[in-house]
């Protein structure tokens, strides 16, 4: 079974995933920030944490993005008989594995 499934925008899916988890967690973290701190906001370390985390934080979530989309999909569009014939391809034998 092939991990795009042969659809056009699968990616897409994946990379909207990858925003709304990034994009809630950041705002979440500078709300939380916020209200700790609320007398005296320290501006500046809040940016310049929220800003390095929104450049880490993409690229750290993207494999699980992916994989949580991909489940989502899976729902949406569960596999045909034919895919899972086509996997079968793919999968050893248990007799060549061995012991």
């Amino acid at each position: 079974m092939s991990v795009q499934r042969g659809q056009d925008g699968f990616e897409l899916g994946a990379a909207s995933v990858n925003a709304i988890l990034c994009l809630s967690a950041l705002v979440a973290a500078g709300a939380v920030s916020i209200v700790i701190t609320y007398p005296e906001v320290a501006v500046q370390p809040l940016l310049m944490v929220l800003g390095a985390a929104a450049i880490v934080l993409p690229i750290v979530l993207y494999p699980f993005s992916y994989t949580l989309w991909f489940a989502i999909e899976l729902m949406m569009e569960p596999p045909s008989e034919a895919d899972i014939l086509d996997a079968a391809v793919y999968v050893p034998s248990p007799a060549l594995v061995g012991p």
